[in-house]
């Protein structure tokens, strides 16, 4: 592989009785890798469908030589034409996050609370936004209006203030990094979160299906589907 990149993913649907999270991994033609996931929202037929449907379309964007923007437009564009006119679909979005990597730098794009980490000498840093009510919940516990307790637990901690779902676009978090030499880069839904970053940062040494098994071992009840992609400098 050109990019002196690899990578691995792996999923499991938890404790839900369906998979709404999709992902997928390309080399393209000018030797980047591309990385990419999405965990759907609105039910089964719904959830499951937005996300596919998001991961092909941005896919083949990016194939064809577009940017990360223009994958995310042509998935939100996917997303939007694919419910419309069905009422079984109606409602349905996901979260996206997607990487580009080659040499020593990585770039991306997301929309919706799905985590991007990177991981150098074992401590772990989220270098993307969190589309969630969450960071507006922990700034309330900074305040000192709840507690940490009460917001882990807050039931709106989890609501999108964005996704993919064929409407305008308002919060989009993208930029890039340069990569360090021994570094990781881990994609994942959000049901990863099971495990606290320090848990996260520890697992990450394991294969992307170790990660997810870590986070299966917790035992939760109804355990969100979880999906990691986790890449690498080839050695």
């Amino acid at each position: 592989m050109t990019t002196g990149w690899k990578g691995e993913g792996a999923q499991h649907q938890g404790g839900r009785p369906y998979q709404e999270d999709s992902w997928a991994m390309r080399t393209l033609g000018d030797g980047a890798l591309l990385a990419i996931v999405c965990d759907g929202m609105g039910g089964h037929a719904g959830g499951a469908t937005a996300s596919k449907v998001a991961v092909e379309a941005f896919v083949q964007a990016l194939e064809q030589g577009g940017s990360l923007a223009d994958g995310l437009k042509d998935a939100n564009d996917a997303v939007g034409r694919t419910a419309a006119g069905r009422s079984e679909l109606s409602g349905m979005g996901t979260t996206l996050v997607a990487v580009l990597v080659r040499g020593d730098e990585v770039r991306w794009i997301s929309v919706g609370d799905s985590p991007l980490y990177l991981v150098a000498s074992g401590a772990l840093e989220r270098i993307n936004e969190d589309h969630s009510m969450a960071p507006q919940i922990d700034a309330l516990v900074k305040r000192g209006m709840l507690t940490e307790e009460e917001a882990e637990n807050h039931p709106g901690r989890h609501t999108l203030r964005e996704a993919v779902m064929g409407q305008p676009l308002s919060l989009t978090d993208k930029g890039s990094r340069r990569l360090g030499p021994d570094v990781k880069l881990l994609l994942c839904s959000d049901g990863v979160e099971t495990l606290r970053e320090p848990e996260i940062a520890a697992a990450a040494i394991r294969p992307a299906a170790g990660l997810v098994e870590a986070v299966l071992a917790v035992g939760r009840e109804h355990q969100d589907n979880v999906t990691v992609v986790k890449l690498e400098r080839a050695r």
